[in-house]
């Protein structure tokens, strides 16, 4: 027998065949009943070990599916539903078609398509634009405007800094005070304490 033919998967004879293939032949319609000369096979390993205990059949091995998109590309993708190929689509501004025709994009897209198409020229032309040369006088007078800006911050930082340094004395001064009177109102305390008032 070939093992093109053999539909059993843990057959030990055409397993290396199968595997290196890649393909497990499977029961056709014909033959949904597996064969009288397996149950037979199957009967004679049983009564030749008694008791050993049977591992059920392995699992069969498939080839890993290739992923749609590195079978397809975009233009031969006619699911106009295709997550994977949808921005080549939005991009072109079409869904394909088997025939030749172009069908025309989904509202959601077309929407989707014009904000790329508009993004992709905004970002087109800024690489496009020449250089322009500034005219020096602007510059010069933008400069000195801009120093002026940093002059004025300067003289506002230096007057809050003489304004927090001010109120650090009079901190100061507040924390002498009442240390001052929280002494004298321990004196006056222990004196009163002593005359047993």
């Amino acid at each position: 027998m070939d093992w093109t033919d053999c539909t059993d998967d843990g057959c030990q004879i055409h397993l290396g065949e199968k595997e290196g293939s890649g393909w497990y032949p499977q029961f056709t319609r014909r033959s949904r009943k597996p064969s009288v000369a397996h149950d037979h096979y199957w009967r004679q390993e049983m009564e030749a070990n008694p008791g050993e205990d049977w591992a059920p059949q392995q699992p069969r091995r498939r080839r890993a599916r290739r992923a749609h998109h590195e079978i397809t590309s975009w233009e031969h993708c006619f699911n106009d539903n295709c997550n994977e190929h949808r921005w080549e689509k939005v991009d072109a501004g079409y869904y394909p078609r088997q025939v030749a025709e172009k069908g025309t994009l989904s509202k959601s897209d077309r929407r989707e398509h014009k904000k790329r198409r508009a993004v992709r020229t905004r970002l087109e032309g800024e690489e496009s634009e020449k250089t322009v040369v500034p005219d020096r006088e602007a510059l010069e007078k933008r400069i000195s405007n801009l120093r002026s800006q940093l002059d004025c911050a300067a003289q506002t930082i230096v007057a809050k800094d003489n304004d927090l340094e001010r109120l650090d004395k009079e901190k100061e001064k507040l924390q002498q005070a009442y240390n001052q009177t929280k002494q004298r109102i321990r004196q006056i305390g222990g004196m009163l304490w002593k005359e047993g008032v």
